[in-house]
Formats: structure tokens, sequence, C-alpha cells
């Protein structure tokens, strides 16, 4: 059996990876802050796959290292290959002067700190297990295409591909890449004009599986599209 941990499963590009990841001979562990009944209900007609879930907010980063304990006590020892998508993010666009010193924390934790802890778990706990193990970070090109009120995003997310090329040259046996996808139609570009340039996130999420299963590129950050 295939394990896959997803991060942000309640919606957007994370709901579609979710869909796509209900499988036969797949275990699917989701972490959001609430629950996807749709994702559930949706596993739930799929006979032989297994899905936990864990509602769990990534700000409260203290937490993450006990929150992968228990994920991995949910995890066969048999299982076959393990995956690890980082997925989970929040966005805003504000002049930096005028945004709430808590609300910048909370950006940073979920965007950036809280997939660095989650990295470290996984690979403490998956010590174990001589399986295929493979983290993929979901990144942005905000992470180099600046736009004015986006500081705290384009940041978090810069750091992310900064920190997948520092685990890319240690000394472990879990592979790490990085992913931008272009622009999907989510809650992120609710206000752009031009709808006809944004991808689906179903287009997205099969672009990102895409690099996960078969394009993998240890220690680099790569276009989705």
């Amino acid at each position: 059996m295939n394990c896959f941990i997803l991060t942000g499963a309640s919606h957007g590009i994370g709901e579609a990876i979710g869909k796509k990841l209900i499988s036969d001979n797949h275990h699917l562990i989701c972490v959001s802050r609430k629950k996807n009944e749709d994702l559930i209900s949706l596993a739930n007609s799929e006979k032989d796959m297994v899905l936990d879930y864990f509602e769990f907010d990534l700000n409260h980063v203290a937490d993450i290292d006990r929150l992968m304990k228990s994920i991995f006590e949910k995890i066969s020892p048999n299982v076959d290959s393990l995956y690890l998508i980082n997925n989970a993010a929040i966005f805003f666009n504000q002049p930096i002067e005028d945004t709430d010193p808590s609300l910048i924390a909370q950006l940073m934790n979920i965007n950036l700190v809280s997939p660095m802890i989650l990295t470290s778990s996984f690979i403490k706990y998956s010590k174990q297990l001589n399986v295929e193990k493979r983290i993929l970070n979901v990144s942005s090109g905000s992470s180099f295409n600046l736009t004015s009120g986006e500081s705290c995003y384009s940041t978090s997310k810069a750091g992310l591909e900064t920190f997948t090329k520092s685990i890319g040259i240690e000394d472990t046996d879990v592979k790490i890449m990085a992913v931008r996808p272009g622009m999907v139609n989510t809650e992120m570009h609710a206000t752009t004009a031009n709808k006809k340039n944004l991808k689906t996130p179903e287009y997205a999420a099969d672009r990102i599986l895409t690099f996960l299963m078969d394009r993998f590129e240890h220690g680099k950050t790569v276009k989705a599209w």
C-alpha cells in the first residue's frame, strides 16, 4: 500500500490532490483545520483504500511533532512507499505596515515553519521504514515574481524553496523537491480579472502529482507548467 500525508486538504489544490489520491491500495492521511466531508464521503465509497483525517491548525507549530507521531502510529510497517505533500498555505495582500504582527506570524508559521517541522518529523519517524520516501513542497511563482502587498507570502515561499534545496544536500534517505504551480482558480486569485488565464485546481493537482510520482527531482524546485 502507498501512503500519502497531505496538508491543506480542505479546499482548493489540496482538495483536488486528495480526490485524485483516492484509489485502491492507497492510504491517504489528511491534515487540515476543518475536515473535508466531501473527501471523506468519496473515500468511504472506495473499497480498498484507507483514509485517516486529522483536524489540526498548523499555526500551532509547537504541537506538530506530536501530530506527526500520531500520524505515524496509523501507518503500517509494511507500507510500500511513503509521501508527504506540504500543501497547506494562507495568503493575504496588504502593505506590510498595515499588517497585524500576529497575522505575519500566522502566515510564516503555516507557510514555512510548519513544512520545516513536518519535514523534520517525517524524516525522524520514517527512519525504520526501508521504502521509497518523498516530500513534495507546494511553492509558488510568487517566490521570485514579486507583487506589491505580497511581501509575507513571497518571503514564505522563497524560504520554502531554500529549505528544500538545503534538505536536498543533507545525508538522509528521504528525497525532497518543490513545485511552483502557475495561477490557479482558487481564493488567492479570486479578484483576477482574466479568469481565462487561470488553471483549475484539478489541473494543478494532476501536474503536482506527475512530479511527485514520475518526474521527481531531488533537491530541486520546478515549475508545474
